[in-house]
């Protein structure tokens, strides 16, 4: 019995060092796979943060004037609106202050200033990528609580939220809420311009009003349901371009409370931007859309850039929208681009003080000159600012034929701008001047005198690239995809190149493969075909004239 005992002990003991001999193997094995699992925790990158980007754009109305030019215009398409501004899709949120209604219902019992839009506008704002419209302001009850209503149904029922209104004053306070790479961004509107009458209450559809006693709690109630809050207002003095008292202090009371950007519309043109507590203030964004032909300030409005990485506020960026004639957007500039097509804009062409005759077939060059230094030809025109480079001039047809063939090359997938045109006297002197200043030893055969240049007839060019950056007048645009074009296609549009490769002794001047001149497509086919120079030509032209006589 002892010995059976004995021999039990010893399988017991046995067992029991197995069993913890397993133990220390898995308790080992669990370390080293915890340890394993800290190295590659500790190799691996942190989770990228995403951008998100808003865009804000001001007033849209499409009534009155701007829906009689698309009834005109585009054959009724509000879409064609559109065209011009693709980069607006580019936005993560695209925000706009919708001016007035959109309903075909109600009655009118605004001012003579009233608006209601059109159902149709609502598919041309939902395919231009609006995703919220702020529809708190003055022109909301211009048609009665039954457009207002309608106007809350039809943008539900196709997909565009909206801020500053609601069914009741619930929903009118409680921000609309967009969630974009894991941030919650909270849109709140309200209007200090009225109407007071379409005020929301308990149980009945309105706006909120920024002269609300609770504004501040309605502010922190909305900031405690969303990360980013950014609170509309329309408020401000209509046509002043810098914001007022009253604008201040709404927008940084709101900021005290939790907003973190504020959106101003109104005054129908752009005013000035703060920062206050590193949140910016954008005090109006000015016209979007809008039948204000009035002024050149009207006519144009702000597109306002936010980019947040995470919960935080990256950058932000002002760009300019203009409006043409139709009401249109032409595109969207950046302020320095927006400055120099305002250059263009208000830039006049040199005008003859006498009447010429027409010398655009002149053989000038080494030793012709212009039988009158102060020659300007009678039909000098801008050169669009999409074809050129800076503010130049050239005569009708040559600026014409030039376009046209920039849009062809276009089509081709070229950028090829006109860096030269027309020189008068004073300014072809001032550049011979300063080649000579600088040290130049080949002026005479690069630069022309005065008085007898090719640029003083208004038809020649000298021609830059995109991928040359538009270095004017350069060494560079030889080998350049512009070039290459440009030697395959000029002729087909009457222009030819002055002073060819190989033509040195001929021409007078060194080889300049930039400079072009228009002469014609038949003459320009002619010289093409037979391989002469201009000088050529011309010389055989004047020839055959003189025998004639």
């Amino acid at each position: 019995m002892g010995k059976m005992i004995k021999i039990l002990g010893i399988i017991f003991i046995i067992i029991i060092g197995f069993s913890f001999n397993g133990i220390i193997k898995k308790f080992n094995t669990e370390k080293q796979k915890t340890e394993i699992t800290e190295e590659v925790q500790e190799t691996l990158p942190p989770p990228e943060i995403k951008e998100t980007t808003l865009m804000f754009v001001g007033d849209m109305m499409f009534d009155r004037g701007v829906k009689s030019s698309v009834d005109k215009n585009f054959s009724n398409d509000f879409n064609q609106l559109f065209i011009n501004i693709p980069e607006i899709k580019e936005a993560d949120i695209l925000f706009g202050n919708l001016e007035g209604p959109i309903s075909d219902i109600g009655n009118k019992v605004g001012s003579i200033y009233s608006f209601r839009m059109t159902p149709l506008v609502l598919q041309a704002l939902k395919d231009a990528s609006f995703d919220i419209v702020s529809f708190a302001n003055n022109h909301v009850g211009d048609w009665n609580v039954a457009a207002f209503e309608d106007t809350l149904t039809r943008l539900d029922n196709i997909g565009i939220l909206k801020t500053g209104s609601g069914v009741d004053k619930n929903k009118a306070e409680s921000p609309t809420i967009i969630e974009k790479n894991g941030v919650r961004f909270g849109y709140l509107g309200f209007s200090d311009v009225g109407p007071a009458w379409m005020v929301a209450k308990e149980n009945s559809p309105g706006i909120l009003l920024a002269s609300d006693p609770r504004l501040p709690e309605i502010i922190q109630n909305a900031k405690n349901s969303c990360d980013v809050l950014i609170v509309s207002f329309h408020f401000g003095d209509e046509y002043k371009t810098v914001h007022n008292a009253r604008q201040e202090k709404l927008a940084k009371l709101s900021i005290d409370n939790g907003a973190d950007m504020i959106i101003g519309h109104h005054p129908h043109v752009i005013q000035d931007i703060e920062i206050y507590k590193e949140k910016p203030i954008v005090y109006s964004l000015g016209n979007f859309i809008f039948d204000q032909y009035f002024s050149k300030n009207t006519m144009r409005g702000m597109l306002f850039e936010a980019t947040f990485s995470g919960h935080e506020l990256k950058s932000t960026n002002s760009k300019i929208i203009t409006l043409n004639k139709s009401y249109q957007p032409e595109g969207i500039f950046t302020i320095e681009e927006q400055k120099k097509r305002d250059e263009v804009a208000t830039f006049v062409c040199d005008k003859p003080k006498i009447k010429y005759e027409d010398m655009s077939l002149l053989d000038i060059g080494q030793t012709v000159g212009l039988p009158d230094i102060t020659y300007t030809p009678s039909d000098l025109v801008k050169v669009s600012s999409g074809a050129s480079t800076k503010n130049l001039c050239l005569t009708k047809t040559t600026k014409n034929s030039f376009e046209e063939m920039v849009a062809k090359a276009k089509l081709d997938g070229y950028v090829i701008k006109v860096s030269s045109g027309f020189r008068s006297y004073a300014y072809q002197n001032s550049i011979i001047a300063a080649s000579v200043a600088s040290g130049s030893t080949n002026t005479e055969i690069a630069i022309a005198k005065a008085g007898y240049s090719e640029h003083q007839l208004g038809t020649a060019i000298d021609v830059t690239g995109q991928s040359i950056k538009y270095t004017s007048a350069s060494d560079i645009f030889e080998n350049s995809e512009e070039a290459k074009w440009m030697e395959t296609y000029a002729s087909l549009y009457g222009f030819i190149e002055s002073y060819p490769e190989g033509k040195e002794e001929t021409t007078g001047y060194m080889y300049e493969p930039w400079h072009y001149r228009y002469v014609g497509k038949d003459i320009a086919k002619e010289i093409i075909k037979r391989g002469i120079t201009l000088n050529e030509y011309l010389k055989e032209l004047n020839s055959k004239t003189k025998t004639v006589n």
